[in-house]
């Protein structure tokens, strides 16, 4: 006698409700377990540095944060790439080639600052157009392409820089340049701060300039992510590219303004680094850095199975990976240590958002 075939309503009901609370438990980790982190590593590092008291300081605390802008910004990119369910393995190549072409705009060209970085950003939109066109047009995987572009845009900026660091000159240097990424207020943002109402300049003053930028622009992004018609197709096609198609909607043209927005936030970055290292290109900087920007991403809790993802979690977990690599160095953990942790961080958060994700589904 042939048995009917056993289905979900057949699930027992214990079984069923813990599977609803296992994955109400993980749902609610994807969400606040980026602000536990954060809190967790914050004191672990207070408690391993108790004896020198040198991690809770302000200046420490204002120094991850104006470190944590370079990382945020790229993740802020990197969040609507993954969003729409691709990866960009080239950022840290795309930052170097900024700072390069930045100083040599001032160098070889003689252009004031505006100029040179405006051109910064130019270079850097390109690069994400090239990598979004590349991947539509050619129907090649982004992990491929990008793992390509990383080496490329490397090469490119050691070409141009001629294996060497480039130095914008000196009388074309702006005052305001160094104080971008400064730790503390410098003279030209006290003036500025002077000139406003009492509340404000008081507001302005508690963190460095680069970080209000970095404020500012996450809120447009998540503005467009969120409040947008694009932002509804990003996630949508990385939700369910096929299913999007099927909608109607125009999935290359948006994979393409995914990647190419990814590149100005990343040449964005690539200015605040050539201002951290005031007015220096250097080909060989950010070795590594889309790793971290990778795992702020997940931290955060973007899905790298695409259609997830969310602009605080990431700031979040840009300041996790800045907490990590400063409490590693006052705690006297070396730097193979710190790649192990980043490493171990990443695969863990993918671990935990795929077993979130089966049990969702049931499976």
């Amino acid at each position: 006698m042939n048995l009917p075939a056993k289905t979900d309503t057949d699930t027992p009901p214990a079984a069923a409700l813990r599977r609803r609370w296992a994955s109400s438990l993980l749902s609610l980790l994807s969400s606040g377990g980026p602000f536990a982190g954060l809190v967790l590593t914050v004191l672990l590092f207070a408690w391993l540095t108790r004896a020198e008291g040198t991690f809770l300081t302000e200046f420490n605390l204002r120094t991850i944060a104006v470190q944590s802008v370079i990382v945020g910004l790229s993740a802020l990119g990197m969040t609507l790439v993954v969003i729409s369910g691709g990866i960009d393995l080239s950022v840290g190549s795309q930052v170097a080639l900024v700072t390069v072409v930045t100083a040599l705009m001032g160098r070889d060209g003689g252009y004031a600052m505006p100029a040179c970085v405006f051109a910064g950003l130019a270079i850097g939109t390109a690069c994400g157009f090239l990598n979004g066109l590349t991947i539509d047009r050619l129907g090649l995987l982004p992990f491929i392409v990008t793992l390509g572009a990383l080496q490329i845009f490397r090469g490119g900026a050691k070409l141009a820089a001629k294996n060497t660091a480039v130095y914008f000159p000196t009388e074309l240097k702006p005052s305001w340049l160094p104080e971008l990424m400064s730790i503390e207020s410098g003279p030209g943002l006290q003036k500025f701060a002077l000139s406003l109402p009492v509340p404000l300049n008081k507001i302005l003053m508690v963190v460095p300039p680069s970080v209000w930028l970095l404020l500012m622009v996450s809120l447009i992004v998540w503005i467009l992510l969120r409040k947008t018609i694009w932002g509804r197709y990003v996630v949508a096609i990385g939700s369910n590219e096929a299913t999007a198609r099927l909608c109607g909607l125009r999935v290359g043209m948006i994979k393409i303004s995914v990647y190419t927005l990814c590149g100005l936030l990343t040449g964005m970055a690539g200015v605040m680094q050539f201002a951290e290292m005031n007015g220096t290109g250097d080909p060989v900087v950010a070795s590594g850095l889309e790793l971290e920007v990778i795992a702020a991403v997940v931290i955060g809790g973007g899905s790298l199975a695409g259609g997830e993802g969310a602009i605080l979690g990431t700031l979040v977990g840009a300041l996790v990976m800045r907490v990590l690599k400063s409490g590693c160095v006052h705690a006297g953990i070396p730097n193979a240590s710190q790649d192990i942790l980043i490493g171990l961080i990443i695969v863990t958060a993918v671990a935990v958002d795929k077993l979130r994700t089966r049990l969702a589904s049931g499976h």
